[in-house]
């Protein structure tokens, strides 16, 4: 391999890598916008065509930055000492301006001092804007939220048995 073959896979590689660390980092902005109602900051992680939806509770898509930003900002009138943790990010650059993301998300807050926790998984689209990656798409799928009371702890009321080995 020539050098300059070898040096252009470097400066390839060092792309991809700082576009997924900027990418992971508007996920980390978008859970904190959320968290502390940094109202600024949530509008600013959205392209203009945003396509935004929160799955089952969704009657279908929405799109635009204000609806999506509109969405938020019903969730946080109606929940309140939210923390939000994202683990498992799993990023793919598909262009040279668009990725993918997925990842899962725990939430732990109240609503009229009742506790809720709740889980799931976000699918993402972004869009490098300006030289700043974007979420051009925010699928929220809600697996589970749940209340103190009624417990997360009951797997058989949340999750299906986990299914029997066939005989071969």
């Amino acid at each position: 391999m020539s050098t300059e073959t070898r040096l252009e896979k470097l400066e390839a590689d060092i792309r991809t890598l700082t576009d997924k660390d900027e990418i992971w980092h508007l996920i980390t902005r978008y859970a904190r916008a959320v968290d502390e109602e940094i109202d600024d900051e949530l509008a600013a992680i959205f392209t203009d065509d945003v396509v935004f939806q929160t799955l089952p509770w969704s009657p279908g898509p929405s799109i635009g930055r204000d609806k999506a930003v509109r969405a938020f900002k019903s969730y946080l009138s109606r929940f309140n000492n939210r923390k939000r943790f994202i683990v498992n990010e799993q990023i793919d650059i598909t262009g040279p301006d668009t990725a993918t993301a997925w990842s899962n998300w725990l939430v732990l807050h109240a609503n009229d001092g009742e506790s809720f926790a709740g889980w799931g998984c976000y699918d993402w689209e972004c869009t490098r804007q300006d030289g700043q990656w974007l979420f051009s798409k925010m699928v929220i799928t809600v697996d589970c939220m749940t209340t103190l009371e009624k417990g997360w702890g009951d797997a058989a009321t949340l999750v299906a048995q986990y299914p029997e080995k066939r005989a071969r």
